[in-house]
């Protein structure tokens, strides 16, 4: 079934359906409803209409700069950072395979403290994959032993609460005040997704195991996205993004790569792990991986297809697709020219990180390219909070952060 002609219609959720090339399984408190596909929105992908693309496009007119300092020994960070938060003016790093510790920072980049509880014993960690925030609090989630630990913002220990069952990374949602983890399970009455109240008494299962099906082996850690308004679940080869709403995931973009993309099954058939990883880096087709960003009106990802990269910006208001090749033009300020987007700092505020020392050395690559003329009006006006902290930064390892707000 296509998914034009499927979008024409109506299905009735009672526990679990399944729908062509768009499946969805609900489990646990699933009410019978009927919902038309007509509000589904489809993202169809055609790369012999991609184009360059500048930033002024798909971005407000200001982009924010913070050095993270590395003036102290304990600000140093290693090039790994998994997840960065900003909340209440703090910055929160994730060093999961480094240091696995978790740095704060004030909202200018300066060091405050840092979470490192490595260890077995109560208080402590082995790893972890995520961290919310309720309440005024830091909810380190994905821990190993099995428990989820609780910290204040300054970063003392707080309590802890231990589990039989493995739980991954997840989110808090302040939608409706409740954790939502994933797992990845291959067990035959498995869930990939959990939900506990904020009390983490009442539990709630979704997205049961199918043997029939591929999963990519992924952390799960980019699956759940929150916008302002709602929050959003979307799954590494599957190719439809859930909203949940009233303890349901209702399949709310989907994706048409047309002739361009990859059947699941083509890896699925694949034993052998090595001619696996060669096919995924250097032959595939194109999939929806969770690297993503949502808000009310656009979508971001990155698409691959066949070796080459690709950004992808959705208009959600006006249903069109725009698939961007290369560097995007810097057209705002005239500083980097960034290639994609690697973090989620709040809802809209997406960017990437660099180390201070390598935008010095294309700060003098852009100086010897303009001649210094033009160099230093451009530094004394458009380029000027680009180039004063690229300047403060310069013998830094530590990374500045570029902060894009998403229209």
């Amino acid at each position: 079934m296509t998914i034009r002609r499927f979008l024409s219609q109506t299905v009735r959720l009672n526990h679990c359906w399944s729908i062509g090339v768009l499946s969805l399984f609900l489990t646990a408190g699933c009410k019978e409803e009927t919902k038309s596909k007509s509000g589904l929105e489809i993202i169809s992908v055609d790369l012999s209409q991609s184009r360059s693309g500048k930033l002024s496009e798909f971005f407000e007119p200001h982009i924010e700069y913070i050095w993270l300092e590395d003036k102290e020994d304990e600000a140093h960070l290693t090039s790994g950072l998994q997840e960065i938060h900003f909340y209440q003016n703090r910055i929160f790093t994730l060093d999961i395979f480094g240091c696995k510790c978790i740095q704060i920072f004030d909202k200018s980049g300066k060091y405050l403290a840092r979470i490192k509880a490595y260890g077995e014993g109560p208080g402590e960690y082995l790893d972890f994959d995520a961290a919310a925030f309720v309440d005024g609090e830091l909810v380190l989630l994905g821990v190993f032993p099995r428990k989820i630990m609780w910290f204040n913002l300054d970063g003392e220990f707080l309590r802890e609460l231990s589990f039989r069952e493995r739980l991954g990374p997840g989110v808090f949602s302040d939608h409706d005040q409740r954790y939502y983890l994933y797992t990845p399970t291959r067990e035959p009455d498995g869930y990939f997704v959990k939900s506990f109240d904020k009390s983490l008494q009442d539990e709630m299962n979704y997205f049961p195991y199918d043997p029939e099906r591929f999963y990519f082996e992924d952390s799960g850690r980019d699956y759940f996205k929150k916008s302002q308004d709602h929050l959003y679940y979307g799954m590494t080869f599957w190719d439809t993004i859930y909203q949940v709403e009233d303890g349901h995931f209702i399949p709310k973009l989907a994706f048409d790569f047309g002739k361009y993309g990859q059947n699941p099954d083509d890896l699925k058939n694949m034993d052998d792990i090595m001619q696996r990883l060669d096919f995924l880096n250097n032959q595939t087709k194109m999939y929806f991986y969770s690297r993503y960003f949502l808000t009310e009106k656009q979508l971001y990802t990155v698409l691959t297809y066949e070796n080459k990269g690709y950004s992808l910006f959705f208009d959600r208001e006006n249903q069109k697709s725009h698939v961007i090749k290369g560097r995007l033009l810097n057209d705002i300020d005239g500083g980097y020219d960034p290639e994609g987007f690697a973090y989620n700092f709040t809802p809209r505020k997406i960017g990437l990180k660099v180390p201070g020392k390598t935008l010095y050395k294309e700060l003098l690559e852009k100086k010897e390219a303009m001649g210094r003329a033009e160099f230093e009006t451009w530094a004394k006006n458009q380029g000027l909070n680009f180039t004063t902290t690229v300047l403060a930064a310069k013998d830094s390892e530590n990374p500045v952060l570029m902060v894009y707000t998403q229209k």
